[in-house]
């Protein structure tokens, strides 16, 4: 069987036919088979795949697409659980990004599951969230004043070390091999994540 995937646009067709089948030479017999078996396989994972890419690009089209019921967060918010989020495209410190959240009528961003945690990554290389340890060097508050359960949330590698003489300010970062929240100067410029609960 052949399976051939062609795309234009946004439109993905699939063509199945039957492989044309040659004479089997008697020695190749058990190779010819093998390959056989590996192009099935490789037209099931190549088939996957295509599937799950798919899916991604339905999943980001429903978030985004205006359906039939109300709105329920802000025009350029993405929802999530009973949050809407705010991604900043400028950049500024971790103070000065907390004031733009809150003329929002938000705060930055508090993360309570690892769930929460996998939805907010990868949409920026590195942005402000509620948290800090300005306080007590170690003991990490989220904006509300709750404690940040540092078991319940993905860390990047080594992280927090408080390296430069002093890192107070948290931040999310998907970087190659460096993945998860961080602890940075709160001085850097950086993007951020808003967070308001849903009305």
């Amino acid at each position: 069987m052949a399976v051939v995937f062609k795309s234009r646009g946004s439109e993905v067709s699939i063509e199945v036919g039957e492989y044309e089948h040659f004479p089997k030479h008697e020695h190749g017999d058990i190779t010819e088979k093998t390959l056989a078996k590996s192009r099935h396989v490789n037209v099931f994972l190549v088939g996957f795949g295509l599937l799950c890419v798919l899916q991604a690009i339905l999943n980001i089209t429903l978030r985004l697409s205006p359906g039939n019921k109300e709105e329920v967060c802000p025009q350029g918010w993405l929802h999530f659980s009973f949050s809407c989020y705010y991604i900043s495209l400028q950049r500024k410190s971790w103070d000065n990004s907390r004031q733009d959240c809150l003329q929002r009528d938000a705060d930055l961003v508090i993360i309570n599951s690892r769930q929460e945690q996998a939805f907010l990554t990868g949409f920026t290389k590195m942005a402000w969230i509620g948290m800090s340890d300005r306080d007590q060097e170690g003991i990490w508050i989220w904006v509300n004043g709750t404690p940040v359960n540092k078991d319940r949330l993905e860390w990047a590698p080594g992280q927090p070390d408080g390296a430069f003489g002093g890192e107070d300010c948290g931040d999310i970062r998907t970087m190659m091999n460096f993945i998860g929240l961080n602890d940075s100067n709160c001085s850097v410029r950086s993007q951020w994540i808003c967070e308001k609960t849903v009305r």
